[in-house]
Formats: structure tokens, C-alpha cells, sequence
């Protein structure tokens, strides 16, 4: 087919145009290509931005088994930061949100790696996934500390805020009050559209 074919062409170009197709209609059975195309665009380390649409398409059209190789590439040194909030993005959406679990996003709760954190934070959010009571809390107490530059980027605490409209209310309203005294105005809005059980007109994933 045309797409595994852009996909295979080592052309940076068709490899995006054939990403996004895939990305938009969530097609499926195009992972190997995509792995196989995503390590070949690791090897061009000027580029990130394309590597950074197919790590996401991975975890949106993928399965677990790509999960151990995305790990494997959260121990690599990238000058690309932001590949770290890809990564975190994906592996959450195959290891945790399809597993009905958030225990990868929780063992990041500490990490240095906020970029990381972030990434899982975001797929919660795009995944619409509610975890279970005592899961809640643990994500609301491990990311609530995270409000460094906030306005600058979205940190893990911003992506949470907005997925709690849809979470016990009786479980994030201490947390989403604890929101609105961020710095930033959009966090703001942010937690009051989820104490009043409404999605964020902010869109952040």
C-alpha cells in the first residue's frame, strides 16, 4: 500500500505525509513500519519534529509490544527534549490506558524527568481514561507539585486538571483548588471548568 510504502521510503517528507494519514484515521497494522521508520529517523539527529509524529502515532494505533523498544529509547540522551513527552505520551496509552492502569504514569511521579511525566499526564487527558479511586489520588498527590513555568509549558498538574472534569468530584476538588491559584490564568480556567464538571475549551493534547 501507499502508506507502507512513504513509510519504507526513507523519505522524511512521504514518512510525514504517511504519519499523519495514519495519526487522523487511527489506522491500524502499519506499527512495524512505523518502528522501522522511527529508526531510521533516529539516526538523522537534526530531525526530531517527524520523529516526534510517529513515537505519538505508535501509541495511538500501536500495541504493547511496542512498549519495551519505547522504553528502551527513554534511556537515550536526546538533544530533543520534547521526545520525552512523546515517549510518555505513548507508552501510557500501551502500557497503562490499554491495561485499564496507570501504574507507568505513577512510577514517573518522582522522576527527573518531568518531560516524561508530562507525556503520560497528557495521554490520560486524550484518552479520557478515569483510573480507579486510590489511583486518583496518588496521581493528584505525586503531580500537584509540578507548577514550575507554568504558562511557559503545560505540566503534568495543567493535563491532569483538565481530565479531572470527568473524575469524582468528591476525589479532585481539593486538588483542582489548588489549581486555581496558579500563576497562570489558563490553569485557572482550567480547574474551574472541572469543579463545574465541564471540558476545558483549552485545547491541550
Amino acid at each position: 500500500m501507499k502508506i507502507e510504502q512513504d513509510l519504507q521510503s526513507k523519505s522524511v517528507p512521504k514518512i510525514k505525509r504517511a504519519v499523519s494519514k495514519i495519526t487522523k484515521e487511527k489506522l491500524e497494522s502499519y506499527e512495524e513500519a512505523l518502528l522501522s521508520a522511527l529508526e531510521f529517523l533516529l539516526s538523522k539527529p537534526k530531525s526530531w519534529r517527524v520523529p516526534s509524529l510517529v513515537i505519538r502515532a505508535i501509541g495511538i494505533t500501536g500495541t504493547k509490544s511496542s512498549v519495551p523498544y519505547l522504553k528502551e529509547l527513554v534511556k537515550q540522551d536526546f538533544e530533543a527534549t520534547v521526545l520525552y513527552r512523546d515517549l510518555g505520551f505513548s507508552i501510557c496509552l500501551l502500557a497503562d490506558v490499554a491495561n485499564n492502569r496507570v501504574n507507568f504514569l505513577i512510577s514517573l511521579l518522582d522522576s527527573s524527568n518531568e518531560l516524561l511525566l508530562s507525556g503520560a499526564c497528557s495521554a490520560i487527558l486524550y484518552s479520557g481514561f478515569i483510573p480507579c479511586e486510590q489511583d486518583i489520588k496518588m496521581v493528584l498527590d505525586g503531580v500537584v507539585k509540578y507548577d514550575q513555568c507554568e504558562g511557559q509549558v503545560i505540566t503534568s498538574r495543567c493535563y491532569i486538571a483538565a481530565a479531572c472534569y470527568s473524575w469524582p468530584q468528591l476525589k479532585t476538588r481539593e486538588f483542582l483548588k489548588s489549581c486555581t491559584k496558579s500563576s497562570w490564568a489558563g490553569l485557572v480556567d482550567i480547574a474551574n471548568d472541572s469543579l463545574a464538571s465541564k471540558k476545558t475549551k483549552y485545547v491541550l493534547v
